[in-house]
């Protein structure tokens, strides 16, 4: 599969070629964005050099084939034309998961990324499934008005465990996306059928586009993003006081519970979940320094999560002298630069790509 050696072609923001006078960084940023998402979908059909783990790609892949198989499943259910139903039987289950693999440039770097940021909080929950009352919940006083917190980690905590499932790629996984991402999800599965389909078609069947068209939209309006694990991490964040956000972001760390940390983390910082995910994540440990830094998280818990993202961001190669390093470059990044990494991320877009391109330039 040689899928990996194009980059993907995306449609620029704003379309056309009326870029003003900016079209060199245009042309820049966009090759990057390219190249970059090109990668990525090699990762995903193994035919690069790794950029992900090993362990984040087989988890990424497991998340996205088990919401394709139930997307599936779904568009097949809100079908209403016989004889589009029997089309599509005749693809056998599970067709759209495997034709993927011949058509990965359809996914679009948003779902892609979004897919590998919900791997990694899987990934960390599958690996420190350990016994015992959680932190995250032993941290906080049932008697204190804190119910409704507590309703709603519980409510998180089942959304996570659905995504630690056993890694059958043949199964559904429930798709508690954002709305955007289940959108994309969505129409990615019925192009996939509909050319799976229009093999046994006659040429130019409207009916067959119409009856999945009219099936994804009936998906589409009956998905409720409310009852995804983002969502619950966020109500869980918005049902707590500032104190106690910042008093429970250390418990969740030790808990690895990325996703209930990083919306924690988003209340106080400024920047998304998925930012927060991401600069977790990063290669780089200035990232994962500052978000930290920013959320008074101590060297101990810093030393915790290091040791927890280590398969996650290739330092699990370096051992316990890479971990060492990191916690004494961590004492050295104090608030102020901590404070200079936000702003600098929380810009906008075209001031943040002017100054990377003088920087390089230098």
């Amino acid at each position: 599969m040689n899928v990996g050696n194009e980059p993907a072609q995306q449609r620029a923001p704003g379309g056309g070629g009326g870029e003003g006078g900016r079209p060199g960084v245009r042309l820049f940023r966009r090759l990057i964005e390219d190249v970059r998402h090109g990668a990525d979908l090699a990762q995903l059909a193994d035919s690069a050099p790794r950029r992900w783990s090993d362990a984040l790609l087989a988890e990424t892949r497991f998340h996205l084939a088990g919401m394709m198989n139930a997307v599936e499943l779904a568009i097949g259910l809100h079908v209403s034309d016989a004889r589009v139903e029997s089309m599509l039987a005749e693809l056998g289950p599970g067709y759209a998961r495997h034709a993927i693999e011949e058509e990965l440039e359809i996914l679009s770097p948003e779902l892609l990324g979004h897919l590998r940021r919900r791997a990694a909080v899987a990934m960390l929950l599958r690996q420190n499934d350990g016994s015992g009352a959680p932190v995250s919940i032993a941290a906080v006083d049932p008697g204190a008005g804190n119910d409704r917190y507590l309703d709603a980690l519980a409510a998180l905590g089942i959304a996570e465990r659905r995504w630690s499932a056993p890694m059958l790629l043949d199964a559904p996984m429930r798709p508690d996306l954002p709305a955007e991402h289940f959108h994309d999800l969505a129409w990615t599965v019925a192009a996939l059928l509909i050319r799976g389909c229009e093999a046994d078609a006659a040429a130019g069947d409207q009916g067959l586009f119409r009856a999945l068209v009219q099936a994804t939209e009936r998906l589409i309006a009956r998905h409720d993003e409310g009852r995804g694990a983002f969502a619950l991490a966020q109500l869980c964040a918005r049902s707590l006081t500032r104190a106690s956000r910042l008093a429970l972001a250390p418990a969740a760390l030790v808990d690895a519970r990325l996703l209930l940390f990083a919306a924690l983390a988003e209340g106080e910082i400024g920047l998304s979940i998925e930012q927060v995910i991401e600069a977790l994540i990063d290669p780089l440990d200035e990232p994962r320094h500052a978000v930290l830094r920013l959320m008074n998280i101590d060297d101990a818990v810093a030393f915790r999560t290091m040791e927890l993202l280590a398969p996650l961001t290739g330092a699990a190669a370096r051992g316990d002298i890479g971990l060492a390093e990191f916690v004494e470059d961590y004492r050295l990044f104090d608030a102020a630069k901590a404070v200079a990494w936000l702003m600098r991320v929380s810009s906008p877009p075209a001031l943040v790509e002017k100054l990377a391109l003088m920087e390089r330039a230098q």
